[in-house]
Formats: structure tokens, sequence, C-alpha cells
């Protein structure tokens, strides 16, 4: 069982926090995370059957997990394609640090559309991930996010196929 990254985005537009000692996790506390990675509404008995642990042990590990910021929240993964999402891209974009860099990062994480964000050292600033129906779309909120920022230079690539997400 690999235990996956998570790739989520500051929706609220702030900095990411700096970077917090990394906590202590034995091997039945990577299991219960790969567990729960893979399917989040196990119940705690069901993790304990698997991990060799009570019921009890298990709710008691997962919350000290969640009180340390390991477990930040639980979600839903989507079909995109099926809600009409179905073109995955990533924007690389130079930008200008000016007036509008700061509250126009802050608008491009909130923009519809828009499912991920990272500051990138190397060639370029940002790094976008953007889902929408179709290439119209796409054309729509790439000029919408031109206008947030001040924009040197953008490459869009269209991902054929998802292989891991």
């Amino acid at each position: 069982m690999a235990l996956r990254t998570d790739t989520r985005l500051h929706v609220n537009g702030s900095r990411p926090a700096a970077p917090m000692a990394p906590v202590a996790l034995d091997d039945i506390d990577r299991k219960i995370l790969t567990l729960l990675q893979a399917d989040a509404r196990l119940t705690n008995a069901a993790i304990g059957e698997r991990v060799g642990l009570s019921a009890p042990s298990v709710f008691e590990r997962v919350k000290k997990l969640e009180r340390k910021g390991v477990i930040e929240g639980y979600t839903v993964r989507v079909n995109h394609a099926a809600i009409g999402q179905g073109l995955t891209a990533f924007v690389r974009l130079t930008t200008r640090y000016d007036e509008k860099h700061d509250p126009g990062m802050a608008a491009i994480a909130a923009e519809p559309g828009v499912f991920e964000t990272h500051t990138v050292a190397g060639e370029d600033c940002l790094l976008v991930k953007v889902k929408v129906a179709d290439t119209d779309e796409l054309a729509h909120v790439l000029h919408r996010i031109k206008n947030l920022v001040t924009v040197e230079r953008s490459v869009t690539m269209i991902a054929l196929t998802t292989h891991k997400e």
C-alpha cells in the first residue's frame, strides 16, 4: 500500500504555512492513512480489522493524526468528465511581481475551473491545474487569469490521459 500525497490548493489564497516538523508515524499510522486515502468512509472497526487494532484504538490514532495536522480533512473524488469538466490543462505562468501579484494570486486560486495552484522554482513562477468542459472554456479561463496578474509568459499543456491523480 503506497501512501498518496495530496495536492490541494490554498482556496483562500493564503500563502502556505511554514513547513512543520515531520510527524513521527509508525507502520500502523501509515496503514491507517493509506486506507483512509483509498476510502475515507471506512469505519474504525473496518480499519481495525485490517491493521490489527480495536475500533477505539483506531479512533484515537485518527484523532491524534487530525490534531497533529497529518489529516487535514476528508474529501470526495469526483469524476470530472461526468459533470462536464473532461478537459484537464496545466498552465505554466511567469508573472511580474507588481501591485497585481498578491491579489491576483488569491483571485486565480478562487477562479472557477482552477483546481490547483503551485508557486514553483525554476523557469516559471506559477503552475495552475485547470479542469473545464472544452478548449473554448479553457480559453476563457486563461483570459481571466491573464487579467488578474501581469503575465510575462504562459505555456498551456492539455492532458491527453490521466494515469494517476
